[in-house]
C-alpha cells in the first residue's frame, strides 16, 4: 500500500504553506479576528495573489471555470494548510454547498455561477428552533398557489444569513409530514417578508462580523416562484443529504490543522520554559499531555485522509464523515486544552491564539449536528448492517 503523497501534491502543499506563512499568518496581528472578518476588498486582494501563483479556483469544478481537478486528497491537503491561520483562510476558496450543483440551467446562471465567481453570497437554511438535529420535524412550510409558493416560518443559527444574496431554504409542503414533502427553494433575500431578525452572539465566532455570526431569519408570506424549486418538489431531503459530505471532509482538515498548530506551540514552549532548573518538557505530566495530543492528531490525520482517498475512489464515506465530525472536534478541543494548560497563565491570555481556538472547538461539537447525533448515526449504520469498520 502506498501512503506517501504524490510529488505533485507535495509541491502544491509547499506552495500553499509558503503563501500562508508569508501572506496569511501576519494578518492575525493586523486584524482582530475576535471582532470581524477580513474586509471584502482585502479578501479580493488575497484571491488575486492566489490566482497569480496558479492555485485559484481549485474548489470550483473545471466545467464552471475552475482549475483542473486535483482530487479530494490534494484538496484536503490545501484545506489543512490554509486552516492553520485564523484569518484569511478563504483566500484559496472553499467548497460551496454541494446542493447548489443541482441547479437547473436557469438557476445556474442566476445563483450558482455568481457564487462561484464570488459575486453573490449564499446561506443554508435548515435549522429551526425545534428542529436542528432532526430536520424531519421542521415547521417552515410552503403552500403552492399557481406558479408561486408562499413560505412561512422561522430559521435559526443560520450562518452568513446577514448579508447573503439568497438562501437555499428547506421547507415542507403544506399538509405533509416527516421527510416527505420537504422541498429545497432558492429564496432571494430582498423578497418582501424575508427578514434577518437578529444576529446571535455565539462562543468562538466573531461578534462584530456581519457575515460570520449566525442569525435568526423569519419568513412571512414570502412569495417564491415555482421556478426557484431546487430539484423536485418533495425531494428536498435528497438535496440536503447531498449537500454536506465534502464540506464535512474539510471540517476534518481544519481541526487537524489547528490541533497541529496548538501542539507545535505547546511543544516549543515546554522546551523553552524552565522551572526549578529544568524545562517543563522533562516533567511527566507535560509529557503525557504532549503524547496524548500527538496520538490523537495522528489518528485524526489518517481518518481524514483515508476518507478523502475513499471519496476519490467514488465510495460512500457517510459513516466516516460522522466519525471525522466527532473525533475532529473532540481532538481539537483536547489538544487546545492541553496546550493552554502547558502554557499556564499565558495560555489563557489573548496574546496567544490558544484560547480562541479552544472556544471555537467547543462550538464545533454542536454545529453541523451535535456529536451525540453523529455517534447515533455511526451506531445505526453498524447495527443495521450498512457498514462496519474495516468493511467486515
Amino acid at each position: 500500500m502506498q501512503f506517501d503523497l504524490p510529488e505533485e501534491t507535495l509541491m502544491i502543499r509547499d506552495t500553499v504553506r509558503q503563501f500562508v506563512t508569508k501572506e496569511l499568518l501576519p494578518l492575525e496581528a493586523e486584524f482582530d479576528y475576535e471582532e470581524s472578518n477580513l474586509p471584502d476588498e482585502r479578501r479580493a486582494e488575497l484571491r488575486k495573489k492566489v490566482d497569480d501563483i496558479g492555485l485559484g479556483g481549485m474548489f470550483v469544478p473545471e466545467e464552471y471555470g475552475g482549475a483542473p481537478d486535483i482530487g479530494h486528497v490534494a484538496r484536503t491537503v490545501v484545506q489543512e494548510e490554509t486552516s492553520t491561520t485564523l484569518v484569511g483562510h478563504g483566500a484559496f476558496g472553499r467548497p460551496i454547498t454541494e446542493g447548489l450543483y443541482q441547479c437547473n440551467d436557469e438557476q445556474k446562471e442566476k445563483y450558482l455561477l455568481p457564487v462561484l465567481r464570488n459575486e453573490k453570497r449564499s446561506a443554508f437554511g435548515i435549522t429551526e428552533p425545534i428542529s436542528g438535529s432532526d430536520p424531519s420535524m421542521m415547521e417552515t412550510n410552503a403552500e403552492k398557489r399557481g406558479e408561486t409558493y408562499i413560505i412561512n416560518g422561522r430559521k435559526t443559527f443560520i450562518s452568513t444569513a446577514q448579508g447573503c444574496d439568497f438562501m437555499m431554504l428547506f421547507a415542507r409542503l403544506k399538509g405533509t409530514e416527516g421527510r416527505s414533502g420537504i422541498t429545497a427553494f432558492l429564496v432571494d433575500s430582498d423578497l418582501p417578508g424575508f427578514t434577518v431578525e437578529r444576529q446571535i452572539p455565539v462562543i468562538g465566532m466573531p461578534s462584530g462580523s456581519v457575515t460570520a455570526s449566525p442569525s435568526e431569519v423569519s419568513f412571512d408570506n414570502v412569495e417564491v416562484p415555482a421556478s426557484n424549486v431546487l430539484g423536485e418538489p418533495g425531494h428536498g431531503w435528497r438535496v440536503l443529504q447531498g449537500s454536506l459530505g465534502g464540506i464535512r471532509l474539510g471540517f476534518g482538515a481544519r481541526c487537524l490543522a489547528l490541533a497541529t498548530r496548538c501542539l507545535r506551540m505547546a511543544r516549543d514552549y515546554s522546551v523553552r520554559r524552565v522551572t526549578f532548573g529544568r524545562p517543563i518538557a522533562d516533567r511527566q505530566a507535560v509529557q503525557i499531555m504532549l503524547a496524548d495530543s500527538a496520538i490523537a492528531i495522528e489518528n485524526l490525520r489518517w481518518m481524514t485522509y483515508h476518507a478523502a482517498w475513499k471519496l476519490e475512489q467514488g465510495r460512500d464515506i457517510r459513516p466516516e464523515i460522522s466519525m471525522i465530525k466527532v473525533y475532529g472536534s473532540e481532538t481539537l478541543q483536547m489538544v487546545a486544552d492541553n496546550a493552554i494548560q502547558i502554557h499556564g497563565g499565558l495560555g489563557l491570555s489573548k496574546d496567544l491564539p490558544l484560547e480562541r481556538i479552544y472556544r471555537s472547538a467547543r462550538t464545533d461539537r454542536v454545529v453541523d449536528g451535535p456529536n451525540e447525533v453523529h455517534r447515533w448515526v455511526i451506531a445505526r449504520n453498524m447495527t443495521r448492517g450498512y457498514w462496519f469498520p474495516g468493511g467486515a
